[in-house]
């Protein structure tokens, strides 16, 4: 399998992507059985799990350890540095913990390009909770999450359970309380088996329990903007052009039976000019370029990429690094386009524009069979720039 293949269409299938988001989305679980154990078998391992909690130095929070009862501290299994003692975090799980481990995307690159194929569909951050547990073991009790998942069981299996929805969608400050929250009834039940995935609605309640067997599962956190984020930069940006929304509230409104009603119309009247000013498209154009800006480079084997360079001819067969998302605007006043892609900026004349779309997006072509307007002196300065920033790669 190619880091290429780790995308969102190979997650769900047999479901489609079209499926997803017309019937499940925000809207309701989805489980997909499939009965091949090794389907995310590339994707991570046991033996990841040993190597990196014995030999990376991980400390707290990169690593919880927890179980349903709830009496487990990091004092118990990590030095006053906050490091991790290995040796205690293999007992603690040897005797019915859960062992979690948080980002470790940010570790292992096959969990990084996995991570980033979501981002592309989803134009969201997407990160990964690890989750080891033993036989017959739980590591938390029911609750809901402030942000949809996406679980590949990898290996064992764990029986899920489902609740009802005490909060519909809720806000990352809508948190799970259980003193506050009942999850309800159980309304389903079902094993989840390796190679299997389950998507959870952010909301539902769940919990889930080992079988005879340690379980290690991925648990995809998709961190979605919303309309509220929309909505509330917008009251920020119209604050700042409208002096309307900058007065003062009225004095003495702190004071027992004042009349808040009657300030309704003014309420609905600065409500309506947010809803018939406010630009939309500057709005989420803002969101898009702090998405893009935001994303921090995966550039495995660049070192190797940068010795290539000597080499690299017209001849030279090149591609764009998977899953890239980018932006290319054309600034006609200054007669170039700007290619805005994880973080890096780069600002080409715009007789360049049309190499530059294709030799993003290209998987495989020869550095001279690029088109447009470059010639072939011009081709290889691009690519040089676009290999040097991380973006391509010489095959």
């Amino acid at each position: 399998m190619t880091s290429s293949d780790y995308n969102f269409d190979w997650t769900i299938a047999p479901i489609t992507p079209a499926t997803f988001f017309a019937d499940h989305f925000e809207k309701k679980p989805l489980r997909v059985a499939r009965n091949d154990p090794d389907y995310y078998g590339d994707l991570l391992s046991f033996d990841d799990i040993d190597r990196v909690v014995t030999t990376m130095g991980l400390s707290v929070p990169e690593i919880t350890v927890t179980r349903s009862a709830g009496d487990i501290t990091p004092a118990d299994y990590a030095y006053e540095s906050g490091f991790i003692d290995p040796v205690r975090v293999n007992q603690l799980f040897a005797d019915g913990s859960t062992v979690i481990l948080s980002g470790l995307h940010e570790r292992l690159p096959r969990l990084a390009r996995f991570c980033r194929a979501l981002e592309a569909v989803f134009s969201s951050r997407v990160q990964t909770n690890i989750y080891m547990t033993q036989a017959q073991s739980q590591g938390f009790n029911a609750h809901y999450d402030d942000h949809d998942v996406i679980v590949l069981q990898i290996a064992g299996s764990k029986e899920w359970r489902f609740y009802d929805t005490p909060i519909e969608l809720p806000l990352t400050s809508q948190g799970f309380d259980p003193g506050l929250v009942q999850v309800g009834a159980e309304t389903d039940r079902f094993v989840l088996q390796p190679g299997d995935m389950l998507y959870v609605p952010r909301g539902l309640a769940h919990d889930a329990v080992a079988t005879g067997e340690p379980s290690l599962h991925i648990t995809t956190g998709l961190m979605c903007r919303t309309w509220a984020d929309v909505l509330v930069e917008a009251v920020n940006i119209m604050a700042h052009r409208e002096p309307r929304l900058r007065r003062a509230l009225p004095p003495g409104y702190a004071s027992p039976g004042y009349d808040f009603a009657a300030h309704q119309d003014d309420f609905e009247q600065m409500l309506g000019l947010i809803a018939g000013a406010a630009p939309l498209g500057k709005l989420m154009e803002s969101f898009k370029q702090d998405f893009l800006t935001g994303r921090v480079p995966r550039v495995e084997g660049q070192m190797a990429q940068l010795v290539k360079l000597r080499e690299l001819d017209i001849d030279s067969r090149v591609g764009a690094r998977p899953h890239l998302i980018h932006d290319m605007t054309h600034i006609e006043e200054e007669g170039t386009v700007r290619l805005v892609c994880q973080g890096t900026e780069i600002e080409l004349p715009d007789f360049a524009r049309e190499t530059l779309g294709f030799a993003i997006t290209a998987r495989d072509v020869r550095v001279g069979d690029l088109p447009g307007d470059l010639d072939e002196a011009g081709k290889l300065v691009l690519v040089r720039r676009l290999v040097r920033e991380g973006l391509m790669v010489i095959h």
